[in-house]
């Protein structure tokens, strides 16, 4: 038995920090740049990773994967019991081995360092589609994405999971987060097919299209940042009470704004779409402002302003401190100009479209 799957990596491209509160939006990109997880029968388990470079062999208890050496696969290895948890929940017997690899695209290749693309995520949603295709079982892509949030939210993962949203729906994606505190208590106290089968509260994944005449270019400045860090970093600068009020004004903003960037892709508005995305930018500078983080770096301020130099609007990308920016342009002159702009800077322009949806 053999089986390989793909999934795209992802870009946040508004809605930011504030999407972590329940229900609250975000605009959320695939792209097509791709992790790959291929599954083969094997007389014992293993797992490896172009990435890591390390091969780990698993056995089984009972039939619980299980590992007790140290290895850099909690998420891989997470991501296989509960897609295998699912399959029991169908009356479907897993035993037996495979070898399980992991090859991706999300990073630069010569150095390895990180895109910003969600690598994470990526392997989450590739993990749980491989090891359901390996035992026949094709899943739709809220499944997928609910089967991934559980895997990520028993190591005690932090953030929106918006990132699994977008990878296992493809395309562009309206997400509004899970009330993340009522998922604790349900994996905590309820059965795991319960979970599947209620509403969860807050969440909505909507697909969506750009406006007709908006296209995107991605910059990188080279420079690897880490969501889990900047998240958990949030208002520790200030007090608790300064940190709730100023957390709660941008919060409400926000919301608003992704409104009006949201209802302009559903109108193919691309004047209001780009005066949302740079509203957008200006409530983030603003927060980091008010919370002491350091969101838009000199080199991504630096990005911004030379696409707005052709006209273009730009903003950071996910939790910024680093990674890739976004240049929102309506002219295929503009592209031109922003790339030999960029490179004249040090940053470098990546060839990125959006993914296909998936089903």
């Amino acid at each position: 038995m053999y089986v390989q799957v793909s999934v795209p990596g992802k870009l946040f491209l508004a809605g930011e920090y504030a999407v972590v509160e329940t229900g609250q939006p975000a605009l959320i990109a695939s792209i097509d740049r791709y992790l790959t997880v291929t599954i083969k029968s094997s007389p014992q388990g293993s797992v490896y990773s172009s990435q890591q470079d390390k091969f780990v062999h698993w056995e089984r208890l009972k039939e619980e994967i299980s590992n007790k050496d140290d290895h850099p696969y909690d998420l891989i290895f997470s991501a296989m019991n509960v897609a295998e948890t699912y399959l029991r929940h169908l009356g479907i017997k897993t035993d037996g081995f495979y070898d399980l690899s992991v090859d991706s695209q999300l990073d630069d290749e010569p150095s390895g360092i990180k895109y910003g693309l969600g690598s994470s995520g990526a392997v989450t949603v590739a993990t749980i589609k491989a090891v359901l295709a390996y035992y026949e079982i094709e899943a739709a892509s809220f499944l997928i994405y609910q089967l991934s949030v559980l895997a990520q939210i028993k190591l005690g993962m932090l953030g929106s999971f918006g990132d699994l949203a977008a990878i296992s729906h493809g395309g562009l994606i309206a997400y509004h987060s899970v009330d993340r505190d009522w998922l604790r208590q349900e994996v905590e106290n309820h059965h795991f097919s319960e979970i599947l089968d209620q509403a969860w509260p807050g969440l909505s994944i909507e697909r969506l299209s750009l406006p007709a005449s908006i296209s995107f270019l991605v910059g990188w400045t080279g420079r690897p940042s880490s969501t889990e860090a900047l998240v958990a970093h949030v208002g520790q600068r200030v007090s608790q009470r300064e940190k709730e009020v100023k957390h709660a004004a941008f919060v409400s903003r926000s919301k608003n704004c992704l409104d009006q960037i949201i209802s302009s892709c559903q109108e193919g508005d691309a004047l209001r779409f780009q005066e949302g995305i740079a509203e957008n930018r200006r409530l983030l500078q603003e927060f980091a402002r008010d919370m002491g983080l350091v969101i838009e770096t000199p080199v991504l301020q630096r990005l911004c302003q030379l696409a707005q130099e052709v006209g273009a609007v730009a903003k950071t990308s996910g939790a910024g401190g680093g990674d890739c920016g976004i240049a929102f342009v309506t002219k295929k002159e503009q592209v031109d100009e922003i790339r030999q702009k960029w490179q004249e800077a040090g940053i470098i322009p990546l060839d990125f479209t959006l993914a296909r949806k998936m089903k």
